[in-house]
């Protein structure tokens, strides 16, 4: 282990506690606060940042911390419904009126299952710009920034990724 690694593991496990209260004050779980300081960890580590370059690490650990977690929050607000089990969106409160019979439900599943496989076919760019923005919740821009392309790029892999996605869904409902 590097001598920057050993550094920045005493920093992080010194600062853990604070570094939790202050996540806890963006998110809503405890759990969700755990993610993100395992997110920061992981990005620590492949940053492989110079100790001797930083002024305050542990502000820098802070600040990482915080734009982390306000991160989760503008992807939860992008798309505050995570579409993952039918039966869990039928049992939500509110949703009694809409008398999701158990045909529903599982009807529901399979095109679930069928839209999955579809994004599974799609070209490997094609998927992954597709995913960063639909699953991960970036904006096409920021996908664009990860997959080091244009945001036009990540535009055009996103309709070719629909338009798939439609034809497969069609071609099994008929």
């Amino acid at each position: 282990m590097a001598a920057s690694d050993r550094f920045w593991d005493g920093i992080y496990q010194q600062y853990h506690p604070r570094l939790l209260r202050q996540v806890e004050k963006y998110l809503p779980t405890r759990e969700e606060s755990q993610d993100v300081l395992q997110d920061l960890y992981v990005q620590l580590r492949r940053r492989d940042v110079d100790p001797k370059e930083v002024e305050n690490p542990p502000a820098y650990l802070m600040r990482m911390a915080t734009n982390l977690a306000i991160d989760v929050l503008r992807r939860k607000s992008r798309n505050p419904l995570e579409f993952s089990d039918p039966a869990y969106i039928a049992e939500m409160k509110g949703s009694g009126d809409l008398y999701a019979t158990p045909e529903q439900i599982s009807s529901d599943r399979q095109r679930l299952d069928i839209i999955a496989m579809a994004v599974e076919s799609l070209p490997p760019r094609c998927r992954e710009a597709f995913l960063f923005c639909k699953r991960d919740h970036l904006t096409p821009a920021e996908a664009a920034e990860k997959l080091g392309v244009s945001r036009n790029m990540v535009e055009k892999h996103l309709r070719t990724a629909l338009k798939h996605c439609r034809e497969v869904l069609a071609r099994h409902e008929n």
